[in-house]
This record gives C-alpha cells, structure tokens and sequence, in this order.
C-alpha cells in the first residue's frame, strides 16, 4: 500500500484483536506486520496501543484506543497519525469508525491500513466508507448467527452461555457428540438449592419496604447494591426467561410466587417514581448550576448533585462541586467530587470547539441533506411501486369480468377469484392512502452556520445564565463522568443533539434525533473554585 505521511514521520499503532479470531489477526501478528512496514517506509514508531481479547463492535473496554484518541487531542502530539493492520482493527462499528476517523483528520492526522486497497483523493474516501459498511455488516451477521445458534439451544435444551443470576447455577446437559468425538455440553440454568432461602428472603424483604442497603446487610448476594435494581425485575425468579425479545414460559422451577413477585413489582414501581421525582425536582431545574440535572455518575449511574462546602468563618473558602447522589442512597458509590469550575468550563469550550465548529456544522448538514434526499427517493420509488402494482391489479380484473361476461353465467372459481383481487385492490389503495410524503426541510448551510454563531457567543459570554442553560439542556441529552483518583483527569462520555432551532427561555426544545457521542477527556485544572486535595 502506498505510504501517506511525509518522510521520517513519527507515528503510532493501533492493535486489536477479538480473542477469538484466527492466529494470523493476533497482536503479535500484526506488530511483526507494521514495524515491518514502518521500517521499509522510513517511519518512527513511537507507541504501540494495544486491546487483547477486545471486540470492535464499541469503545467500550478498549482502554488502549480510547487512550490513543486522548493522545492525539492533547496540543502538542507530534506523530503524523495511526497506523492499523487493517480498519476492521479500528472499529467494527460504522458509526464508531466514521466518528473517530473524521475527528483525527479533523485535527490534521492520518490514520492508514496497511491491508486495505483504499486509493488517495475522495474516491478512497468512498471505498473506506465502504471498507466500513463490510465491516460493520459482517459484524451485524455473525451477530444474527450467533443468535440463531443461541435460539436453537434454548428452545431445544434450554442452554443459556454465561454466568446465571443470584440464585441460579448451572446444570449440564449433554446433546451428542462434536466432531472430534467428545461430548457435547451446554448448559441449561436451575435454581441453586444452596441459595433459594436466601434468595426468597431478599424478595420478602422488598415486598415488606426493605431497602438495598437493608436487604444486602442481611443476605449479602452482591458486594454492593447496584445489582438490586435488575435482580428485583428479573422474571427468571417466576420461572419466566425473556430472551432475545421473547419470553419463554416455564423455563425452570420458580423460586418465589406470582402474588410475591407482583408486591416487589409495585413497591419498584414507587421506587422508580420517586427517583424520576428527584431527578425532576425544581430546585435542581433552578440551579445556578449549568449541568444540573444532565450529569450523571460513571461508576453507580446515579444522577450528579450540586454540592457546596463552605466554611462559616469566611465567605472565601467556598467550594462547588458535583457529587454522585448514589453516595446519599446508600448504593457502595465511592465516586470522588468533580470541582464544578472544571467541568463546566470543560464542556463550554468543547461546545465552542467541536460542536459549534463550522466544518462540524458543514458536515451535519451535508448527513441531514442526504437524509431528506433518501426519504424523497424512499418516496417516489414506494409510490411508483404500488402504483405500478395497483395498475396490474386493475387490468387483471377487467379481464376476469370481461371473461365472466363471455360466460354469460356465474362460474364460482373466478368470482372468488375476483374477490381476491378486489381484496388485493382494496390493501394497495390503503396502503397509498398511508403512504405520506415526509417532508423534511434542511435550513440552509448558511442559515445554519449563522445560527452557530450565536451560539457561540451565548458559550463566551455566560451572563444571560437562563438563555446558556436552555442552551446546553436543549442540546445535551446525558453526560457520564468520572474523576480519576490517582491522576485527577476528569474523563466520561458526553451525549448532544444538534442545536435546536432557537434559543429563547421558556421555549419548547426541538424533537430530537438520536444523540450524537463525544468522548470528553480532560486535564486537572486549578482555580479559584477548586479545593486542593487533602
């Protein structure tokens, strides 16, 4: 393949492999493979960021690339870009791969294979979509393989991979002979006769008003509480298995009964309602603090609190904070404080600089065009279809009641024939009737880089605190963070929608779409409002 960085550049390495995949895709192999080419093309390989046993299919758990993209959004990178054994290594997901990729290049980097016959210009821009789309495709039908495979052992054996729910073991089952003569086991879940009593007794428990800390004080089935919430909406424990959106009856031997189940039921309900109270309550919706209500804890998933320590003696030592609210439930979180400065300050300038950026504008508006332009074409060619389809109908019907015509008597054959094609008339007019044509106007390019920038000067200049906050909830479906306790870099996963139409307080938000992903990462930071550590 040809080489795209200049000569003597420096340059990293990203390797993958799945943990399951032939030899020749392993680590190993692939390392051999690019400091080879490195070599023969004159470059310095600076670092190799590695994922062992890591599938492609999400970020998530590959803590070497999510690295290697910290790296190269820090100032200062010097390498030239990335090189991988193939794209597949970078990501089997198409959204993952085309986010990633257009953020590298964004900020001036090159990320190359050295396995894919991509050609330079525009037109390799095209085959490495399409590099992706196989990727991605053949990631969506080993999937839907491997869920056939699983659906036939379950309704055949009841086999279930995986480890069981609290309460459960694993029973074998053998259903022939492999290849190489041995046995062949599966598994089917059973409740476990060790924990049943102990199991039943947490769900009494519940349905009495105990809560999860109450509960695991007594029976002890998880290290923390955080597994209560899924436990207790489990159906496995009536006897029920919802699998693959399907729900199968009489899996196994329940281990409570349906009066017991339907207590605990109401009693979640409750629960549920009064968290959605909290997370709802107007003193959070009139905080001062911008991201109240959108930030959430990484390690509990608990909604982040406003918090203020300040000491009574002076007004100087005030410190603002958010805090994981999991801490007041009693759920085991350990979460550290944010220093509210930080992370406010953070997600302003990621505003300004990435989502308001006019080539992420631009770019959003040439997706949103391709969007209308597919549904107009999804349009005319469904409307063509059963218009073409209807016409058929209508001339194989006039023939049939011409030939009952020649007859000159009723022949039972073709009237019920008739009928079903007067059916079939009926449905195609129904569906055209149905068939409406979604109009989806895309503002202009220009109209929207306009709209930007008001944006932008709203972030930069925060006195209008009702209209910044409208901002930022209207565009920010969920922020996930956490604070490292050793190096005190703020990390997480910020969830936005494209800017609404206007920004006026008191005003509806748009209807979103799905939201868009950013991984935020940032550097400690001190100020005026952060506390040094004790």
């Amino acid at each position: 393949m040809p080489n795209p960085f200049p000569a003597q550049s420096s340059v990293v390495a990203y390797l993958r492999d799945s943990g399951h995949e032939d030899q020749e895709l392993s680590v190993e192999q692939q390392e051999a493979q690019i400091r080879a080419w490195c070599l023969e093309n004159n470059l310095l390989l600076t670092e190799i960021f590695t994922d062992a046993a890591a599938p492609g299919s999400s970020t998530i758990g590959r803590a070497a690339f999510l690295e290697m993209i910290r790296r190269f959004r820090t100032p200062g990178c010097q390498e030239a870009g990335v090189v991988v054994w193939k794209f597949n290594r970078f990501a089997r997901d198409l959204d993952d791969a085309a986010f990633y990729k257009a953020d590298l290049r964004r900020r001036g980097y090159i990320i190359h294979s050295i396995n894919d016959s991509v050609p330079e210009g525009l037109d390799g821009r095209f085959f490495e979509a399409a590099i992706d789309w196989m990727n991605a495709r053949y990631l969506e039908d080993l999937r839907t393989d491997i869920k056939r495979g699983q659906r036939h052992l379950v309704d055949q054996y009841g086999a279930l991979g995986g480890t069981p729910p609290r309460g459960f073991k694993r029973q074998p089952v053998e259903i022939g002979t492999r290849r190489d003569g041995r046995p062949h086991i599966v598994n089917r879940w059973v409740p476990d006769p060790n924990q049943v009593e102990t199991v039943r007794r947490a769900w009494q428990m519940r349905a009495s008003g105990a809560t999860y800390d109450q509960i695991n004080r007594i029976t002890h089935l998880y290290k923390t509480t955080n597994g209560y919430e899924r436990f207790f909406s489990n159906r496995l424990y009536i006897g029920q298995l919802d699998i693959a959106g399907r729900r199968i009856e009489n899996y196994c031997e329940p281990i409570i009964d349906q009066p017991l189940w339907d207590a605990v039921q109401l009693i979640q309900q409750q629960h549920a309602e009064a968290v959605r109270r909290s997370d709802d309550h107007p003193r959070r919706k009139a905080s001062t603090f911008l991201l109240s209500g959108l930030i959430y804890c990484a390690q509990c998933g608990s909604m982040m609190n406003a918090d203020i320590v300040q000491f009574r003696k002076t007004s100087q030592h005030r410190y603002e904070y958010y805090a994981c609210s999991g801490q007041n439930r009693h759920n085991g979180c350990t979460a550290r404080k944010i220093p509210r400065a930080v992370l406010e300050n953070t997600i302003l300038e990621m505003f300004a600089e990435i989502v308001l950026d006019p080539r992420v504008i631009q770019a959003r508006h040439h997706q949103l065009q391709e969007a209308a332009d597919q549904v107009e074409a999804t349009y005319k060619r469904e409307h063509t279809r059963l218009n073409r389809e209807l016409r058929a109908i209508r001339r194989r019907i006039e023939n049939l009641t011409e030939l009952l015509a020649e007859k000159g008597k009723s022949v039972r054959s073709l009237l019920e024939k008739l009928a079903d094609l007067e059916r079939e008339e009926t449905g195609i007019k129904t569906q055209l009737a149905n068939l409406k044509k979604v109009n989806q106007p895309v503002p202009s390019l220009d109209k929207l880089l306009e709209q930007s920038h008001q944006f932008r000067e709203i972030l930069a200049n925060p006195a209008d605190l009702a209209k910044l906050s409208f901002l930022l909830h209207a565009m920010i479906h969920r922020i996930t963070v956490e604070l490292d306790p050793e190096t005190d870099v703020v990390r997480g996963l910020l969830q936005y929608y494209d800017p609404p139409s206007k920004i006026e307080s008191g005003s509806s938000y748009d209807d979103p779409d799905q939201p868009h992903l950013y991984d935020l990462t940032t550097c400690p930071r001190r100020d005026s409002n952060s506390q040094p550590k004790r």
